[in-house]
């Protein structure tokens, strides 16, 4: 199986991943092999990441925090229940 990442990072700071069984080469432009040494580290972190590159090779890698979640919309019944001024706990 072969692993890859996106060298250049999305606009939230993450890079994509893929991986193929199949695959002994990277498939993509703009994207480059992970070494065995290094594919836990990077779906560890989901791709959020700093990349080392040397000379065409992913050499190093160095964790970094995915961006926080955003928060939930409200549904329906928590609307209704804030308009009509009912509590969770009724």
């Amino acid at each position: 199986m072969l692993t890859i990442i996106e060298i250049e990072a999305r606009e939230d700071g993450g890079h994509g991943l893929q991986s193929q069984s199949h695959r002994t080469e990277c498939w993509l432009d703009g994207w480059i092999a992970v070494p065995r040494e290094l594919e836990e580290t990077v779906w560890g972190c989901r791709g959020y990441c700093q990349l080392e590159i040397q000379d065409g090779v992913l050499t190093g890698v160095t964790s970094g925090e995915p961006p926080a979640p955003p928060e939930a919309e409200p549904g329906v019944d928590e609307v209704l229940n804030a308009l009509l001024g009912v509590s969770e706990r009724e």
